[in-house]
């Protein structure tokens, strides 16, 4: 025992003595070698020490990664005891003393005993299992076993080659679903996700499988690859490698997450600065190299595929006829595109032949065979200038404009880099990297997915909206003239990204140049260009403005021009937001895009101003308050208030909202009370609506909103508005509230609300009572992108108000620190509306001077802007 004493010292100090190669940037490769060798170095002599004097016949067994020979610092390690015949209590408890001594070694090591029945029978009911055991590596023991373990294994594969393949295509797809289905995820799993190591893992098992190999120099050996895509994907395997190993020496545990915090990390060993941009630079190399793996790995499964159908074909199936489609220089078979072996040099040679054989996979929905993919990227590569010419770039038009499995099309045309030699700026933004926490993919990808996005609205049951919204969204598609601008807008509104300028801007003038370029009419690229120069423009109305403003609707109609653009517009807004990742849309930002929609959509039918739909809405609205409190309040106070009360507030609130404020303000009358309190909570949209009408109190929004920073309430957004009741001149506040997880809030929430409200109306508590530091960060995670903090001034948008819009780091308390400093400077707050994306929070203040009048006056602002930008840093 004091032999494996020593021998657990020296494995440790090998170990330190390994991370110290990898700091000295060696490869990926290297590293898991002698990870491997320094652990056999220690099990195969602890194998030895526990079980040399057995009398059954007994095989030691490195699995999965530690069987391939490649391990991470922390990766998991399995290993299994595989025996013959019947144990005894005193092999037993051999067992147990040799797994207290892998506990020992402090690593997470799987250790399993097993009879080679069990093992096969294992192996036969858990794809895991298998896949563990098909990568296995003998460290020591009885040859007896092996031989066993190596014929009823290679029975068992040979009898089910198929189903194994499947299911371990089948395990990939669902892994892909897990991880967003995406290589250009922003927060990548290195093993896991779309292009990590698991990729070619798998990869390696089905070629093994059916081809028989032994590691990867097997995709050689069976030219299952060509030397440049075996280079490239050992190379892209290595960069993984040395990833992962940074990670797990970063943390000091297994930890597979490329997230942000580690992002700089990892990009400072790769030699890039720890600086924003160095970190997009690094994550661009990264994804270059998930693509290759993904990719070409994809490439060895369709390989294998082909190869285990010609072995069906030749077999007992073999009286089978496959049905083949000829399509010269192309043929189809068995839903595979293949190209004519006499043909390969004349499609390498030319893109308009390519893009027939897009526009075939688009008709038909085929998928690519291994070689027909290599072809068309090497073109892609190396005859770049050809595919921008005028007959190629008209096909790709058609393609454009078919509709049917656009995206698909164009993900695979992507894949291949033809999109890129097609359009250069797209090529551009290959990889390229968003570091903010609101973007879940890169800009390329987010491109392509948008265009889906309009697709699933078709798809029945594959979009998580409601059905009634969904049959909606159907409807406007269907009612659109001509929806291939919106299709064409959807792939480059984001085009313009990463060139100086305002991105919309720039993509505007890059879409008419493509466009023309593809032979588009005027009238097309025009629409098309507006729709990527304004793709933020109805989010931002809807999310950061007051969209009751009938003057704001009435220049975002004429905005629009046309019904067609707008409901474009709309499409085109909700498929950029659902594109950006899981949780970018909510049902809070569906409600107020279909708002302004369906207001705007008003002045289209009716025909009618927006001040002219107003004033009849208004006499509805009169007449419906009416009818709800007959009985309770007589007819003419309701005319009197409406003639009273602040035309914003009438605008504001529905009939059944005004009839409980005016109930509520005739009880602080008649009871002579402070103020009236009700909440109400829509778990649907995930947020609690509180209502409080008061007598005026000067700063009573600064003073909620310190409660509520206090407390960890998030505030959504707030309307405050005069309202007059016969002798009560009350303030309505409504303000939208939720959990900082962005649900309705709990009862006792509520009520704890309410006992510090009846405090400050009592005097029993004061805002200054609360601790000096509000700001509280949302979140756990540290060492995140923050985004820049930015105030602007916008004197445009309303003729009343003046609009203060602070973008900043979302945090618990930014908006009590905000209004305090409006407050202080002498303003009047009558909205507060809030927008988060990601860790950012846009807040959007309307406010006025002390007079009602709107802030003009520069040196003031400039002070306003001054002082809230050092109250948030």
């Amino acid at each position: 025992m004091s032999e494996l004493s020593a021998l657990k010292e020296k494995f440790f100090s090998e170990r330190e003595k390994i991370k110290e190669l990898h700091y000295k940037k060696e490869t990926g490769f290297e590293i898991a070698n002698r990870l491997r060798n320094a652990l056999d170095k220690i099990l195969i002599p602890a194998f030895k020490e526990y079980f040399s004097n057995w009398d059954v016949p007994v095989c030691f067994y490195a699995l999965g990664g530690y069987g391939r020979g490649e391990l991470n610092f922390y990766s998991d390690i399995d290993v299994n005891l595989i025996y013959t015949g019947n144990l005894t209590q005193s092999h037993s408890e051999d067992v147990e003393a040799f797994y207290y001594f892998l506990l020992s070694l402090k690593l997470d090591l799987g250790f399993s005993f097993r009879s080679v029945d069990e093992a096969v029978e294992l192996a036969g009911e858990d794809l895991t299992v298998f896949t563990n055991f098909l990568q296995r590596r003998v460290l020591c023991g009885e040859e007896k076993v092996e031989r066993l373990i190596n014929r009823r294994f290679s029975e068992f594969i040979k009898k089910n080659k198929e189903s194994l393949v499947t299911e371990i295509i089948a395990a990939r797809n669902e892994r892909y679903k897990r991880f967003y289905g995406t290589v250009y995820y922003q927060e990548p799993n290195v093993k896991e996700s779309k292009g990590g190591l698991r990729d070619l893992h798998e990869a390696f098992w089905v070629a093994k499988i059916v081809y028989g190999i032994e590691n990867y120099s097997g995709f050689l050996d069976k030219k299952i690859l060509d030397r440049k895509n075996f280079r490239d994907v050992i190379s892209a395997y290595d960069f993984m490698l040395r990833v992962r190993n940074h990670l797990h020496i970063t943390a000091g545990r297994k930890s597979d997450i490329l997230s942000f915090e580690m992002q700089k990390e990892v990009a400072e060993y790769f030699g890039f600065p720890k600086s924003r941009k160095g970190v997009e630079s690094f994550m661009k190399n990264y994804f270059s190299s998930a693509i290759d793996l993904s990719v070409i790995s994809k490439e060895i499964i369709k390989g294998s595929t082909e190869e285990l159908e010609k072995e069906r074909k030749g077999g007992v199936f073999g009286f089978l006829k496959f049905k083949c489609e000829k399509l010269p220089p192309y043929y189809i078979e068995n839903n595979t595109l293949y190209v004519e072996e006499d043909a390969e040099s004349e499609v390498l040679k030319s893109p308009s032949l390519i893009l027939e054989g897009f526009k075939i996979i688009q008709e038909r929905g085929v998928e690519l065979s291994s070689a027909l993919f290599s072809l068309f990227k090497l073109s892609a590569e190396t005859n770049r200038e050809k595919f921008r010419k005028k007959e190629t770039l008209q096909k790709f038009k058609e393609i454009l404009t078919n509709l049917k499995r656009l995206s698909y099309t164009l993900e695979l045309m992507h894949d291949t880099k033809v999109l890129g030699a097609l359009i250069p700026d797209f090529e551009r933004l290959r990889g390229h990297f968003q570091y903010d926490t609101y973007h879940k993919f890169t800009t390329d990808i987010h491109s392509i997915l948008t265009v889906r996005e309009i697709e699933k609205i078709e798809e029945k049951g594959t979009s998580r909206i409601p059905v009634k919204e969904k049959q909606q969204l159907s409807q406007i598609l269907q009612d659109l003239e001509n929806p291939s601008t919106l299709y064409i807008a959807a792939l480059f509104h984001d085009i313009g990204k990463g060139k100086p300028g305002r991105h919309e801007i720039v993509g505007a003038g890059l879409t008419k140049k493509y466009m023309r370029e593809m032979g588009f009419n005027e009238e097309e690229i025009e629409e098309t260009s507006w729709l990527v120069k304004n793709h933020l423009l109805m989010s931002h109305l809807a999310f950061r403005r007051d969209i009751s403003d009938p003057e704001l609707l009435q220049h975002f109609k004429e905005t629009c021009q046309t019904e067609e653009k707008l409901k474009k517009l709309f499409l085109l807004t909700y498929a950029d937001i659902k594109a950006v990742g899981p949780g970018a849309w909510d049902n809070w930002k569906s409600a107020l895009l279909w708002k302004l929609y369906n207001s705007t959509l008003a002045l289209f039918v009716e025909r009618k101003t927006a001040e002219e739909l107003i004033e009849e809405k208004l006499n509805r609205r009169k007449e419906k308050v009416k009818n709800l409190l007959k009985g309770k309040i007589r007819e003419e106070s309701v005319e009197k208030f409406f003639q009273n009360a602040d035309r914003d507030y009438l605008i504001t609130y529905a009939s059944d909202e005004i009839a409980k404020h005016l109930l509520m303000m005739r009880k602080i009358r008649k009871e002579n009370k402070d103020y009236e309190f009700a909440s109400e909570s829509y778990p649907d949209i995930g947020f609690t609506k509180f209502t409080i009408v008061t007598k005026y109190r000067r700063g009573l929004f600064n003073k909620i909103a310190g409660i509520m920073s206090y407390l960890g309430i998030n505030i959504k957004g707030a309307n405050i508005n005069r309202a007059i009741e016969d002798d009560c001149d009350c303030m309505v506040y409504t303000i939208h509230v939720s959990t900082v997880a962005g649900e309705a809030l709990p009862e006792d929430k509520i009520e704890e609300f309410q006992e510090y409200l009846e405090k400050l109306y009592s005097g029993e508590f004061s805002v200054e009572d609360l601790p000096g530091d509000l700001i509280k960060p949302k979140t756990f995670r540290k060492n995140v992108p923050l985004p820049e903090n930015k105030v602007k001034v916008d004197n445009q948008t309303s003729d009343r108000y003046t609009i203060i819009e602070v973008s900043t780091y979302d945090r618990l308390g930014v908006l009590y620190a905000i209004t305090k400093v409006l407050l202080d400077m002498d303003t009047r707050l009558r909205r507060a509306i809030i927008s988060t994306e990601g860790n950012r929070v846009i807040d959007s203040f309307y406010i006025t001077d002390m007079d009602y009048q709107k802030i003009t006056d520069e040196n003031r602002l400039r002070e306003i802007k001054e002082r809230i930008l050092e109250v948030i840093k």
